[in-house]
């Protein structure tokens, strides 16, 4: 839909930009539609991994209660079956509803520990797929169940409790490369853009030939234009905001593709503070 939209852009447009040639029109529109195309499709995508990764972390929240639950109707009494049957409550959500489904298989067209070892496919968590695996293989072998499932999980809550002092020890860094990246970057920028805008300006209204001052960088005439240092600085500052927005996914979400969402924010802000730096500047300049 989003190509056949980009395709009919020029065809519906074109007249009002001097495109006129229907060959022309066709090659823009399908350019145009094919940039489209894939920029909805990455973005789905995205929508697609950051549902996943919700989900995962839903499950490995609610993980060590679950166990916990299970454990305690094994002691009641019950069959380990019984007892995950049982222990699917609506609040531990997506787990729960998984949950439910492989009990149900298990009454009739597969065995327990096969419906459970495919539980650990349903989500993208290496805690639940490690914890899947170590209970299948308790069931195989006997033991104490009840013991075993409480061991592990404390040692999903003691992992949970490293993973949030590791990342609250990261915030240091975060915040260092958003100082970086919206507020220093563009005041830099917005320097550069009003200095080489203040030159343009003096040597304008030189009245003296710019060729024969001797005043370093007076003494030829600037090619780089005020508009150009400013598009240069909006295209240097999106590409910041991607490649931090990045960095910090891998800090935070431990993946770089989950830290996508904030470059959005990241590049507004900075585009606002650019602008509003160089008002400031421009403001303070006429003042001196």
């Amino acid at each position: 839909m989003f190509f056949l939209i980009g395709l009919l852009i020029p065809l519906s447009l074109g007249q009002y930009f001097e495109l006129t040639e229907l060959n022309i029109q066709l090659l823009i529109g399908l350019v145009i539609g094919v940039i489209f195309f894939v920029i909805v499709l990455f973005l789905y995508y995205l929508h697609l991994e950051y549902q996943i990764d919700d989900r995962r972390k839903r499950v490995e929240t609610i993980l060590p209660d679950f166990l916990f639950l299970v454990a305690s109707n094994l002691r009641s009494g019950m069959t380990p079956f019984n007892a995950f049957q049982n222990s699917s409550k609506e609040e531990f959500g997506p787990l729960a509803e998984e949950i439910k489904t492989i009990t149900v298989k298990s009454l009739g067209i597969e065995s327990f520990r096969d419906s459970l070892k495919k539980l650990a496919k349903k989500f993208d968590s290496r805690i639940l797929s490690e914890s899947v695996s170590f209970l299948s293989e308790s069931l195989r072998s006997g033991g104490k169940l009840a013991n075993l499932l409480e061991a592990s999980a404390e040692d999903v809550s003691k992992t949970q409790e490293l993973k949030k002092e590791m990342i609250s020890g990261t915030k240091m860094y975060v915040l260092f490369v958003l100082f970086v990246i919206v507020i220093a970057t563009p005041l830099l920028m917005s320097i550069s853009v009003q200095f080489l805008a203040m030159l343009t300006v003096i040597q304008s209204e030189s009245t003296v030939d710019s060729s024969e001052l001797n005043v370093g960088f007076l003494s030829s005439e600037i090619s780089i234009t005020p508009e150009f240092m400013q598009n240069m600085a909006l295209l240097l500052l999106f590409g910041n905001a991607v490649l931090s927005s990045l960095f910090i996914g891998v800090l935070i979400e431990k993946h770089a593709k989950l830290g996508i969402k904030y470059s959005p924010i990241i590049f507004i802000v900075s585009i606002l503070l650019f602008f509003g730096f160089k008002i400031i500047i421009s403001g303070f300049l006429s003042i001196v």
